[in-house]
Protein backbone atom coordinates (compact mmCIF):
# COMPACT_ATOMS: atom_id res chain seq x y z
CA UNK A 1 0.00 0.00 0.00
CA UNK A 2 2.52 2.61 1.10
CA UNK A 3 6.41 2.49 0.62
CA UNK A 4 7.26 4.31 3.93
CA UNK A 5 10.45 2.82 5.92
CA UNK A 6 13.10 3.65 8.52
CA UNK A 7 15.39 6.43 7.26
CA UNK A 8 13.20 7.50 4.44
CA UNK A 9 11.22 10.32 3.32
CA UNK A 10 7.66 11.12 4.46
CA UNK A 11 5.61 14.12 3.49
CA UNK A 12 3.82 15.81 6.10
CA UNK A 13 1.31 19.27 6.76
CA UNK A 14 -1.14 20.46 9.14
CA UNK A 15 -3.77 22.40 6.80
CA UNK A 16 -5.29 23.91 9.57
CA UNK A 17 -2.18 26.10 10.54
CA UNK A 18 -1.80 26.48 6.89
CA UNK A 19 1.48 24.54 7.00
CA UNK A 20 2.09 22.95 4.22
CA UNK A 21 3.50 19.49 3.82
CA UNK A 22 7.15 19.27 4.06
CA UNK A 23 9.62 16.40 4.06
CA UNK A 24 10.94 14.27 7.22
CA UNK A 25 13.12 11.54 8.07
CA UNK A 26 11.36 8.12 9.48
CA UNK A 27 12.51 7.08 12.83
CA UNK A 28 10.29 4.52 13.46
CA UNK A 29 7.56 3.36 11.22
CA UNK A 30 4.73 0.40 11.63
CA UNK A 31 2.40 -0.48 9.58
CA UNK A 32 -0.69 -2.90 10.01
CA UNK A 33 -3.02 -2.88 7.61
CA UNK A 34 -4.37 0.65 7.29
CA UNK A 35 -3.24 1.73 10.78
CA UNK A 36 -0.12 3.83 10.45
CA UNK A 37 2.02 4.70 13.36
CA UNK A 38 5.62 6.46 12.60
CA UNK A 39 7.64 8.74 14.40
CA UNK A 40 10.11 11.06 12.39
CA UNK A 41 12.56 13.96 12.79
CA UNK A 42 13.50 17.39 11.15
CA UNK A 43 17.08 16.52 12.18
CA UNK A 44 16.66 18.78 15.45
CA UNK A 45 13.42 17.05 16.99
CA UNK A 46 11.25 14.06 16.74
CA UNK A 47 7.35 13.49 16.64
CA UNK A 48 5.10 10.93 16.79
CA UNK A 49 1.69 10.04 14.94
CA UNK A 50 -0.71 7.50 14.27
CA UNK A 51 -3.39 7.35 11.65
CA UNK A 52 -5.69 5.27 10.25
CA UNK A 53 -5.79 5.70 6.38
CA UNK A 54 -9.76 5.50 4.78
CA UNK A 55 -11.58 5.55 7.87
CA UNK A 56 -14.66 7.74 8.36
CA UNK A 57 -14.29 9.93 11.54
CA UNK A 58 -17.00 8.68 13.22
CA UNK A 59 -15.50 4.60 12.86
CA UNK A 60 -12.35 6.75 14.40
CA UNK A 61 -14.19 7.90 17.30
CA UNK A 62 -15.30 4.48 18.21
CA UNK A 63 -11.82 3.02 17.80
CA UNK A 64 -10.43 5.92 20.43
CA UNK A 65 -13.01 4.73 22.76
CA UNK A 66 -12.66 1.10 22.67
CA UNK A 67 -8.52 1.50 22.91
CA UNK A 68 -8.92 3.95 25.82
CA UNK A 69 -11.48 1.30 27.89
CA UNK A 70 -8.89 -1.83 27.06
CA UNK A 71 -5.42 -0.20 27.63
CA UNK A 72 -6.16 1.81 30.48
CA UNK A 73 -5.19 5.28 29.17
CA UNK A 74 -7.39 8.13 27.51
CA UNK A 75 -7.26 8.10 23.65
CA UNK A 76 -8.61 10.59 21.51
CA UNK A 77 -9.02 11.78 17.99
CA UNK A 78 -7.21 15.22 17.10
CA UNK A 79 -9.30 17.77 15.97
CA UNK A 80 -6.10 19.13 14.34
CA UNK A 81 -6.47 17.21 11.02
CA UNK A 82 -2.73 16.52 9.52
CA UNK A 83 -1.45 15.40 5.43
CA UNK A 84 0.46 12.62 4.99
CA UNK A 85 1.60 12.77 0.97
CA UNK A 86 -1.45 14.51 -0.28
CA UNK A 87 -4.19 12.65 2.17
CA UNK A 88 -5.92 14.54 4.74
CA UNK A 89 -5.93 12.64 7.90
CA UNK A 90 -6.91 13.01 12.10
CA UNK A 91 -4.77 11.48 14.71
CA UNK A 92 -4.95 9.70 17.35
CA UNK A 93 -3.16 11.73 20.48
CA UNK A 94 -3.15 10.16 23.41
CA UNK A 95 -0.38 11.06 26.69
CA UNK A 96 3.10 10.06 26.12
CA UNK A 97 6.45 11.10 27.48
CA UNK A 98 10.02 9.31 26.23
CA UNK A 99 10.36 7.43 29.42
CA UNK A 100 10.47 3.16 30.03
CA UNK A 101 7.02 3.29 31.53
CA UNK A 102 5.38 4.95 28.16
CA UNK A 103 7.48 3.32 26.02
CA UNK A 104 5.09 0.40 24.91
CA UNK A 105 2.17 2.69 24.59
CA UNK A 106 2.56 3.38 20.49
CA UNK A 107 2.98 0.29 19.56
CA UNK A 108 0.12 -1.63 21.77
CA UNK A 109 -2.68 1.15 20.60
CA UNK A 110 -1.45 0.75 17.01
CA UNK A 111 -2.07 -2.92 17.34
CA UNK A 112 -5.11 -2.29 19.62
CA UNK A 113 -6.53 0.20 17.31
CA UNK A 114 -5.91 -2.87 13.99
CA UNK A 115 -7.60 -5.51 15.87
CA UNK A 116 -10.85 -3.32 16.89
CA UNK A 117 -11.02 -1.99 13.14
CA UNK A 118 -10.78 -6.02 11.60
CA UNK A 119 -13.46 -7.28 14.43
CA UNK A 120 -15.37 -4.52 13.03
CA UNK A 121 -14.80 -5.75 10.24
CA UNK A 122 -15.58 -9.33 10.84
CA UNK A 123 -19.05 -7.89 12.41
CA UNK A 124 -19.64 -5.69 9.77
Amino acid sequence: MHHWEKGGPISIGWPDHNVPEREYTIVEVELLGQVFRGRVTDGKKEGGFLVVFDCPEVVLEMLAEQASNRLGFKVIVSNLRCSIEGTILRSFDYEWYPTPEFADRPSDLARTISEALEKMRGTG
